[in-house]
């Protein structure tokens, strides 16, 4: 059955193109992807992903709770701080990635991907016993992102104090928000949650609010150019027998905090040695757009491993993308053939597939300095 966001009908007014993701119907683009993507970088647009899961996770044993579901250290933050971490199961298979929100003493929201019915069963099931209750929760939220979205938030609420990864409960011009200083860009931008009988006027403010500097709202599509270029994971790069060790998320593992439901799975590899590894590749910009889902072999026509995602980004005028491979291609620098319908073309491995911004300065920038400009 065809699932729909609460703003499938604003789409349809926008004559927006629609498509099939993880069974929602959602917009591609409002004017196109490209568009959308250089909006985004040079100044502001935003987005909703109410196709998302959301649970709201409370109670005395909470902040224990999560602390066994998530790969990373609940610790590393206070109340009013987000983290983002895993979800694996014991087999170190991933559940789902997340972003954890701490919103005050006992009361916490998982912010997930699309997994949500797998996400429900494994929380549900391993709250159970538990004094921690789980809620699904019905809050809609919309992404701000882009170097002027300090500018678009400050014409309802002062939050130029914000620190990247905090999040602060405000009222929005008499709407009731949580607005969190985290997003899909890389670039300075908020999630803005609010209940969804506000979807629609939120949607309008933000409208007009984005339009005085050049921005509007943005579709799906335009987050997957994103993510190719600033290195964030999602769907293929999250391969069948990865960890967030083979992922390049070792960082976000936390293996002395104690239990956690993966930790002995990754232990093992660890000492064993990874068999596989997510990369980075690149070939000519003159070469087809790399594509997901192709094999790699190597010079001996071996197999390699296989090719996630990738585009040609008018920004960084680079072919890039990311791919699975064994080990032994792991090494930056190492050649290898991708197996296309037009013909093999040749890919380079990358020293990183983080290739804009990689040391993160532009989403820590500091906003009073953006309002100053």
């Amino acid at each position: 059955m065809e699932k729909r966001t609460a703003y499938h009908s604003i789409y349809e007014n926008l004559g927006a193109p629609m498509i099939d993701f993880g069974g929602w119907k959602v917009a591609s683009h409002i004017t196109s992807t490209n568009e959308e993507y250089m909006m985004i970088r040079n100044s502001v647009g935003f987005a909703e992903y109410d196709f998302q899961s959301c649970f709201g996770v409370c109670g005395p044993e909470a902040f224990q709770f999560i602390q066994k579901i998530i790969v990373n250290d609940l610790g590393k933050i206070t109340p009013g701080g987000a983290l983002y971490s895993s979800i694996l199961d014991d087999n170190a298979s991933l559940i789902d990635d997340v972003i954890v929100f701490w919103i005050s003493d006992d009361r916490f929201i998982i912010h997930g991907g699309i997994t949500r019915d797998a996400s429900r069963k494994w929380i549900m099931e391993k709250s159970d016993g538990r004094k921690a209750w789980v809620t699904e929760l019905s809050n809609t939220f919309l992404s701000l992102q882009g170097p002027n979205s300090i500018h678009v938030l400050q014409q309802a609420v002062d939050i130029a104090d914000l620190e990247h990864n905090r999040l602060i409960q405000v009222d929005f011009e008499g709407v009731p928000t949580t607005i969190a200083r985290v997003g899909f860009s890389g670039e300075l931008g908020y999630e803005v949650h609010f209940g969804p009988e506000y979807a629609h006027g939120m949607w309008e403010k933000f409208t007009a609010y984005c339009a005085k500097y050049g921005g509007g709202p943005a579709g799906l599509m335009a987050a997957f150019p994103i993510a190719v270029d600033k290195g964030f994971l999602f769907g293929a790069d999250f391969y069948a027998g990865g960890s967030p060790l083979e992922y390049g998320l070792g960082w976000s593992v936390a293996f002395d905090k104690g239990f956690f439901h993966g930790r002995d799975e990754m232990l093992r590899r660890k000492q064993a040695g990874l068999r596989t590894k997510l990369v980075g590749i690149e070939a000519d910009v003159k070469e087809p757009q790399i594509a997901g889902g192709l094999k790699l072999t190597s010079g001996s026509k071996k197999n390699a491993g296989e090719t996630t995602i990738g585009w040609v980004s008018p920004l960084l005028d680079r072919n890039i993308g990311r791919a699975w491979v064994n080990s032994e291609f792991a090494e930056p620098g190492t050649e290898l053939e991708v197996q296309s319908n037009g013909g093999p073309k040749k890919v380079k491995v990358t020293a990183s597939y983080r290739f804009f911004d990689p040391k993160g300065e532009r989403v820590r920038v500091n906003p009073r300095e953006m309002l100053n400009v």
